[in-house]
């Protein structure tokens, strides 16, 4: 059985362009799974496991809802269900050794090479987690679908809630370049994307990738957004914004909502 399924290796590129420039980039290996493949790659490989404890790990509760249903059934929640020749694609970090913080997942619907929609899944880092499901999208060349939406939902400390997300997809065989640009006024003030080189997923793929590339994937996550936001902070003086109490309807996990339900416990 030949998997759809591939793992990549590239980069994580942020530039902020407003109030102050600053600019970074990560190497950084991820995966995109199709999620009718998950159980056939756990059977075939030790170190991954579907809902199970191994080296790598991908479970059900970690995506959307957060519930022990199967991923591609919380996806039909927000996106039609599949239909002949469609296939789902989950563009994720799964966990290495119980740990990973994905600030985005990309769940992408396909129908053959074509691009039909895409949840934009939005973890930050104060444990919220929010959903864009975009239907609407534009070609915009070769291989390539744009999106926008208004933002909704707050992410970093340093932005507040006012502008609009620029999606922009570029979903080929082996490439993926995944952007998320913030425009405010008309004007872009947070350039983002994802990108990377793939090939098929194999039992060796995963031996090598938790072998040599462990802390780009999970370990280094949270650290590189610490300094980076040290970095804003302290030496180009950004302004703070508190965390608003999260109030729309697809923010799916709201931090104090767990908290109260951990209280009444």
């Amino acid at each position: 059985m030949t998997l759809q399924s591939s793992i990549f290796r590239g980069q994580v590129v942020h530039q902020r362009v407003q109030p102050q420039q600053h600019a970074f980039s990560y190497p950084h290996s991820f995966f995109c799974f199709d999620l009718s493949e998950l159980e056939t790659i756990a059977q075939n490989c030790s170190l991954f496991g579907y809902n199970e404890f191994r080296a790598l790990t991908l479970k059900d509760s970690d995506y959307l809802h957060g519930q022990q249903r199967p991923i591609h059934l919380q996806v039909n929640d927000f996106l039609a269900p599949l239909e002949a020749g469609q296939r789902t694609l989950l563009v994720t970090s799964p966990r290495y050794l119980g740990y990973a913080f994905n600030p985005v997942n990309f769940h992408l619907r396909m129908q053959g090479d074509v691009l039909l929609a895409v949840i934009a899944e939005v973890n930050n880092t104060f444990g919220d987690r929010h959903v864009y499901p975009l239907h609407s999208l534009t070609p915009a060349g070769c291989n390539t679908w744009s999106a926008k939406c208004p933002k909704n939902f707050h992410v970093s400390p340093f932005n507040n809630m006012d502008g609009d997300y620029h999606f922009t997809f570029h979903v080929a065989a082996n490439q993926l370049r995944l952007g998320v640009d913030l425009y405010r006024d008309g004007e872009c003030v947070i350039k983002t994307w994802l990108q990377g080189s793939g090939h098929p997923l194999t039992s060796s793929d995963i031996l090598r990738h938790t072998l040599r590339h462990p802390l780009d994937t999970a370990f280094n996550s949270m650290p590189r957004i610490l300094w980076q936001a040290g970095q804003l902070y302290f030496k180009k003086k950004l302004k703070i914004f508190d965390r608003p109490t999260p109030q729309h309807e697809l923010t799916l996990r709201n931090r104090d909502q767990a908290e109260a339900s951990r209280r009444i416990i």
